[in-house]
């Protein structure tokens, strides 16, 4: 079960607009709240939501349990026939991304709308 203090941490706001859907996160992405982000992926997935966009740029910190958090849900979109696209990478998890060498591993668009065209 999740906590009121990990919620509190991480906010998703998520926007469905078929056949993608966005999910806006704002706060801390870590070992603390990272099932907060799974569950409200998988409500979407499991709703037969396989396009999705992950819009990052109020993300203010993303440890390493965040980092396979996101491979993962980006393995999950491609073995559904779908794709993960995160939008508006910048700040720390854009040199998280660079400094793992993780920034080829996704999909990445400046903006939620341009994402929109890499689905």
């Amino acid at each position: 079960m999740i906590g009121k203090d990990e919620m509190s941490r991480l906010h998703i706001a998520v926007h469905r607009d078929p056949p993608h859907a966005v999910l806006a996160l704002d706060g801390e992405l870590d070992m603390a709240t990272a099932a907060h982000l799974n569950d409200a992926f998988m409500t979407q997935y499991e709703a037969g939501q396989r396009k999705v966009i992950l819009d990052v740029g109020a993300l203010t910190f993303c440890d390493s349990y965040g980092l396979r958090l996101l491979l993962r849900l980006q393995d999950r979109c491609v073995a559904g026939g779908g794709r993960l696209v995160l939008a508006d990478v910048r700040g720390m998890l854009a040199r998280v991304l660079s400094l793992t060498g993780l920034e080829r591993a996704f999909a990445q668009s400046d903006t939620v709308e341009h994402a929109t065209t890499q689905l």
